[in-house]
């Protein structure tokens, strides 16, 4: 309950950040900073979960590094179609998932990290519409293959219409050069 008010709260004010591994910590640390004392902090002790093995502890930092420069160099993701960004955030959030920099709360941290990313291209994001089971699927799917993690992004990613009010008197005009 009070990971999802804080979470609640992001929707509203997201922490700006260069979506990087600092901006990760940041979420990580707002949405658990009263649950856990490690909230924000990279985990320093392997871990795994249900045979899969995350990424090692001692490269956790220099592949955040090579990763969220790749994802600088695609501009963030931005001025792309659904299709391409729905697939390129996949790649990205199951990236981010196998570094799993957090002893808990990686899966949280790392839709908020997404969502933001996606408001951040004009794309809104909404995860409730994705049931728990749904997206475990997917993200352990994702280990090998991201393309059910992709086509669930796809169902969930809508673009942000900057002025809704031009896009509606543009719609209109264009209903009446018709008639």
């Amino acid at each position: 309950m009070i990971t999802t008010a804080k979470i609640a709260e992001l929707e509203i004010k997201p922490i700006p950040g260069n979506f990087d591994l600092d901006h990760l910590k940041k979420i990580h640390k707002h949405i658990f900073e009263d649950i856990y004392e490690f909230a924000g902090q990279i985990r320093q002790e392997n871990i795994a979960k249900d045979f899969f093995s995350f990424g090692d502890a001692r490269f956790i930092e220099s592949g955040a590094k090579e990763l969220f420069g790749q994802l600088k160099q695609e501009n963030y993701l931005k001025v792309m179609s659904p299709e391409k960004f729905s697939e390129r955030a996949a790649h990205y959030l199951a990236e981010i998932n196998v570094l799993h920099p957090f002893r808990e709360g990686n899966g949280r941290s790392q839709r908020e990290f997404t969502r933001t990313l996606a408001k951040n291209a004009d794309y809104k994001i909404e995860w409730n519409r994705v049931s728990k089971r749904e997206m475990m699927d997917a993200m352990i799917k994702s280990h090998v293959n991201t393309k059910e993690l992709e086509n669930l992004i796809k169902s969930v990613v809508t673009p942000i219409q900057k002025n809704p009010e031009k896009t509606m008197i543009r719609n209109q005009n264009k209903s009446l050069e018709r008639g």
